[in-house]
């Protein structure tokens, strides 16, 4: 039996957890029907995502459609969506770019998504409309054998930590993965052309072609030309995934697909692996938001920049960032030194520019030396305010444009060095210090 033949048969369903899906799904669909029936609005409870195209692993989410007649008011299917699926599951709102209700139900996590029948995608009216229309195009395209190939290309990318759309994971979703093996044939032929793949990669189905798109990685949508299926990959996902494509090539192994998770190391491995480069960690703490992820994670991304982006106007220079959330949230720096001298090289106008007799009056009294020319530019010689990173944080970090969020953290801990290795900072610095690919631990 081959590698991937016993790695199929562990994450493939079986037959009676499927009629257990099923009739959960059944369930639902009724639940949702009553609900709407008491709202005195009309409501067609469709199952879309991976169960329903056949292509889901074990344990898998439902994604179950709440549809509105194109009659229906934005407002009032927003409301109503949200009505019928807080009623049916003990769920939480949440919110793509309209809200819906996540919860569980007879020990499955579900998804009852609000959205419009419409009857072609050139008439979408809000962002999931399109959805209904990804699982028809699957299931009638998909061909015979190549559900299990696209259950091998998502416990892949699920163990190699690529899997998902969502903002935490910026990476391949479930309806990607299935167009890349239709686009192939198999699992293999998937990960073949990936080795071969770079930035900047652009695919089609044959017979579906459509714009150009900016992003890393490119699938055109076959069921909408103007949409990038592969959007949300972001360039380090792609490059793993890539990586770990002519890895597996290489070197097929069961950790590809079933990784050892990482194991928080005491502060006497992290001092062992970081060496020199502890001194140089800056540490930003915060309780953990109660918020989704999709929310959470660009306002921490948007955070973390807006840090680097002070450091580095103030030449610093930021070697590595780590975002990591666990009991707290923990936004790590390093530097490539934590501390620079006082005086700084200040860069002025060329020698041919009208700004120079203004540049000299400022700089003569300002600068620490007079001001040269080298290479056709003045420079001066001035005095850094701030000759360490963590104290210019501490002073500017309040005034820095932070997630709206984050912004409202009043208690956001700055640590720096050897302050940083605390019992709570571990798994952060772990997670930092351990650049261990996902197969490799």
């Amino acid at each position: 039996m081959t590698l991937e033949s016993e790695v199929l048969k562990e994450i493939k369903p079986a037959a009676a957890q499927d009629r257990k899906v099923i009739s959960a799904v059944d369930e639902l669909s009724e639940k949702v029907l009553k609900q709407a029936r008491r709202l005195d609005v009309f409501v067609e409870p469709m199952l879309v995502g991976s169960v329903a195209k056949g292509t889901h692993l074990k344990d898998p989410d439902i994604d179950l459609f709440m549809l509105f007649t194109e009659s229906t008011t934005l407002e009032t299917m927003k409301e109503a969506g949200l009505a019928i699926g807080k009623a049916v599951i003990d769920g939480r709102e949440h919110y793509a770019q309209h809200p819906y209700v996540r919860g569980e139900f007879k020990g499955f996590q579900v998804d009852l998504v609000p959205a419009f029948r419409i009857r072609d995608t050139r008439m979408k009216m809000s962002a999931v409309d399109r959805t209904p229309f990804h699982t028809d195009f699957v299931k009638k395209n998909l061909k015979k054998g190549m559900a299990d190939e696209v259950r091998l290309v998502k416990r892949f990318m699920k163990g190699i930590e690529c899997y998902g759309a969502e903002a935490k994971v910026q990476g391949f979703s479930g309806y990607l993965c299935e167009l890349l093996v239709m686009r192939f044939g198999s699992f293999r032929a998937v990960l073949e052309s990936a080795a071969e793949w770079k930035v900047g990669q652009a695919l089609e189905l044959p017979g579906y072609p459509g714009s150009e798109f900016p992003e890393p990685l490119t699938f055109v949508d076959p069921v909408d030309s103007s949409r990038n299926v592969a959007s949300a990959v972001a360039p380090e996902t792609l490059l793993r995934f890539i990586h770990a494509a002519r890895e597996y090539l290489t070197s097929p192994s069961r950790k590809f697909f079933f990784p050892v998770a990482r194991r928080t190391w005491s502060p006497e491995r992290i001092k062992e692996v970081a060496g020199e480069r502890l001194a140089n960690i800056m540490s930003m703490s915060f309780p953990r938001l109660n918020l989704i992820d999709d929310v959470v994670y660009p306002q921490l991304r948007k955070s973390l920049a807006a840090v680097t982006a002070l450091l580095e106007r103030s030449d610093f220079g930021v070697e590595k960032t780590t975002i990591h959330v666990d009991d707290s949230t923990h936004l790590l720096v390093e530097l490539a030194s934590i501390a620079l001298p006082k005086p700084r090289r200040h860069r002025g106008p060329p020698v041919n520019s009208e700004n120079v007799d203004e540049f000299l009056a400022k700089w003569k009294t300002l600068g620490v030396s007079a001001p040269y020319v080298e290479s056709g530019r003045w420079y001066v010689m001035a005095e850094r305010q701030y000759t360490r990173a963590d104290d210019l944080l501490k002073a500017q970090l309040k005034a820095l444009p932070l997630g709206k969020d984050v912004k409202k953290q009043g208690d956001i801990a700055l640590s720096s060095g050897q302050a940083v290795l605390v019992e709570e900072h571990l798994a952060a610095l772990t997670h930092h210090f351990d650049e261990r690919m996902p197969w490799q631990r």
